[in-house]
């Protein structure tokens, strides 16, 4: 006589061993999921702790922050690039290096990243490098301020004492940004060393109409005037100057010019 099989029976508890199993590994996964979403939390809270203090100025107090959040989150490139940024302000190149590229090597279309470890490589006057990096950035169609890049390459042309480089970069940057005021006060004295003194007037008239309320393009225009003779063109700039605050720094400085004026 067939012996009759319980299929159905055996299919059940085989059914419900299978739905514990995955009750199980599924509590599993939301426990580990929920320590790592707390983790990445509390890196978070730690990297802005440690960018708070690193505005105020409390390099090493920032560090500190931004090491725990690197612990507990070890794969995120923003926190590489805090790490290396600031190790980099604290001068330990090697380290702010180290940290650079652990950074783009975890996201490889950092161009933030690329442009500042340039920077650091100009910063080490390996001008080579440093124009890699910024050519780099600079290439990237998706890096939103690629006008930091070409500036930084007229720097390294710059300090290379390649001047004609300098200003086609320069210019470049400005292409993208022209209110990127920084531009023109390297822009003035790349002129300048190039004799083209009346191109470095109106790259400080840019810069000053730009920061109406600093006065450093209106004090380096004077400058240059008392250079080129036209002390008249220079007195009316220290005077407006002197008037619009008497007691500031940028007076105090327009006095001593408007002195240096009246003993010739």
């Amino acid at each position: 006589m067939p012996i009759i099989r319980s299929y159905p029976v055996v299919r059940l508890k085989n059914n419900l061993i299978f739905i514990l199993v995955i009750l199980v590994i599924s509590s599993l996964f939301a426990g580990c999921a929920g320590s790592i979403k707390e983790k990445k939390d509390k890196a978070l809270a730690m990297e802005d702790m440690g960018r708070s203090l690193v505005l105020q100025g409390d390099h090493r107090k920032g560090l500190s922050y931004f090491l725990q959040a690197a612990e507990l989150d070890p794969d995120n490139p923003d926190i590489e690039h805090d790490l290396a940024r600031v190790y980099g302000d604290l001068g330990e190149y090697d380290l702010a290096l180290q940290h650079y590229k652990k950074a783009i090597s975890l996201k490889p279309n950092f161009s933030e990243a690329v442009n500042n470890m340039g920077a650091l490589y100009s910063r080490m006057k390996e001008w080579d490098k440093a124009l890699e990096c910024f050519q780099k950035a600079a290439s990237d169609i998706l890096y939103t301020t690629p006008h930091f890049a070409y500036h930084n390459m007229g720097l390294v042309y710059f300090y290379k004492g390649d001047y004609d480089r300098a200003v086609e970069y320069y210019q470049k940057a400005l292409k993208i940004d022209p209110s990127y005021v920084n531009v023109y006060f390297d822009l003035a004295a790349v002129y300048i060393l190039l004799k083209r003194n009346e191109d470095a007037v109106e790259a400080y008239k840019k810069a000053a109409e730009l920061s109406p309320q600093s006065k450093q393009a209106e004090l380096s225009l004077a400058t240059l005037y008392i250079r080129m003779e036209r002390t008249r063109d220079a007195s009316d700039i220290l005077r407006a100057i002197i008037e619009s605050d008497p007691r500031s720094q940028a007076a105090k400085d327009a006095k001593q010019l408007l002195e240096s004026i009246n003993k010739r």
